[in-house]
């Protein structure tokens, strides 16, 4: 556990194919101010010394209201020209965890995900019965056509005409955007926070790695993790919790870690993504295999906030 009364926040908008020439100058800097907008969200709870959980949700919440990124307002059509969506996370200090899939009307499903976490009876929920309860307790819902935007309808006529004849569609082409944030707080306890649209042209009811807990998202006494990228590969290597576990009990750093899980452990399966993680010293670790990762972080120890793309802080170029 940390021994200084510090904070540090991390997030991720996604990783995929984003590459230089096919994103506007425009758009980069829409990008920019709403990861911008979401570190700020986050260090404000924590700078007040509030919880790690809270200024994950916090965080992630913004992403969730941006058109940007694959999660909430923003998120991918399924195959039937439908939105799905998925979420989770988990408290490090209590291991209390919540997590949903297939909701068609939670506004913001990080804070349904968080309303199940402080449940004793129940971890995960999904399609109605999720949208029924989120209801119940007064949590914002919309209609499905609330989550529509012209990029991604536009993405998901592409992802048709080159999937007609396919079971699978291959998504390595295909821009991704599920957005996450790893957090610790004064007290030193950690959290991971999670949340996606899925993945374009997805099957109606596939469930990706978001909304399981120690795939797309871990947090314990050790680390937190908030994955991104083909969900299948991190289910199928519980990347999240395997983390943990390369730390707790291979003795491994969190960036060795983290680079394992990576680039050995998913890559060697054919995935493609990345993810970000916090130790309980504060240390972050952001790597992905991929052509980019919308991501940034926040250190109280020397009061920086970055945002990344590629290898570059955007914040200092302006």
């Amino acid at each position: 556990m940390s021994t200084t009364k510090t904070f540090s926040l991390c997030i991720h908008g996604g990783a995929g194919v984003i590459n230089k020439e096919n994103l506007s100058d425009k758009e980069k800097e829409l990008i920019v101010k709403d990861l911008n907008l979401s570190l700020s969200a986050g260090k404000e709870i924590l700078s007040k010394g509030g919880t790690a959980s809270d200024a994950a949700c916090a965080a992630v919440v913004r992403l969730e209201n941006s058109v940007h990124f694959n999660a909430g307002k923003g998120a991918v059509f399924s195959r039937s020209g439908q939105h799905f969506l998925e979420a989770s996370i988990m408290d490090g200090h209590t291991l209390k965890a919540g997590a949903l899939a297939n909701s068609r009307s939670i506004k913001n499903p990080i804070e349904f995900a968080k309303t199940l976490m402080h449940r004793d009876d129940i971890v995960m929920l999904s399609g109605t019965a999720a949208d029924n309860m989120a209801n119940q307790l007064k949590h914002e819902l919309v209609e499905n056509n609330y989550f529509d935007t012209s990029f991604r309808k536009n993405q998901w006529e592409t992802a048709k005409s080159l999937s007609e004849n396919a079971i699978f569609l291959d998504h390595s082409n295909l821009k991704m955007g599920t957005v996450g944030a790893v957090a610790i707080d004064q007290n030193g306890h950690l959290a991971a926070a999670t949340s996606t649209g899925g993945m374009t042209n997805k099957i109606d009811g596939r469930i990706g790695d978001t909304a399981i807990i120690g795939c797309g998202t871990y947090a314990n006494s050790i680390c937190a993790v908030s994955c991104t990228g083909i969900g299948e590969y991190f289910i199928r290597t519980t990347i999240a919790s395997l983390v943990a576990n390369l730390m707790e009990y291979g003795g491994l750093s969190l960036e060795e870690a983290t680079h394992k899980a990576i680039h050995e452990h998913q890559a060697m399966l054919g995935g493609e993504g990345g993810l970000i993680a916090i130790d309980n010293q504060g240390h972050i670790a952001m790597p992905y295999n991929s052509q980019g990762m919308y991501r940034g972080l926040v250190n109280e120890l020397d009061d920086s906030q970055k945002v990344y793309i590629w290898n570059t802080d955007e914040n200092a170029l302006k």
